[in-house]
């Protein structure tokens, strides 16, 4: 892979990692409906570009070794990223939830 992909990957996962508190506390302030809507969203989204990234090796191309698909690879990296804040957050709820329930 060249040096170019692996910045852009590395990149990625910094901003990621940078986000992922403030994007779980601003989902943890949402109410279930919300929070359902957008991990709804946000995994719709994601499945747009894997479907795009498998359309495309159905088509032959190789994008997980070529340069010009590098960029798509950094959007689904940082799409799933964000989808398991949704994931997470969800989780921490319910966990909660059934604290609640337990008392």
């Amino acid at each position: 892979m060249p040096s170019s992909s692996i910045e852009s990957r590395e990149i990625v996962n910094s901003v990621i990692n940078s986000v992922t508190q403030l994007d779980r506390d601003a989902l943890r302030r949402l109410d279930p409906e919300r929070l359902s809507a957008q991990f709804d969203a946000r995994l719709e989204l994601e499945d747009y570009f894997h479907a795009l990234w498998e359309h495309l090796k159905a088509c032959g191309e190789r994008p997980a070794t070529r340069t010009e698909y590098q960029p798509l690879a950094a959007v689904i990296d940082l799409l799933t990223g964000l989808s398991e804040n949704a994931m997470f957050v969800d989780s921490v709820k319910q966990r909660d939830l059934h604290g609640l329930l337990q008392r």
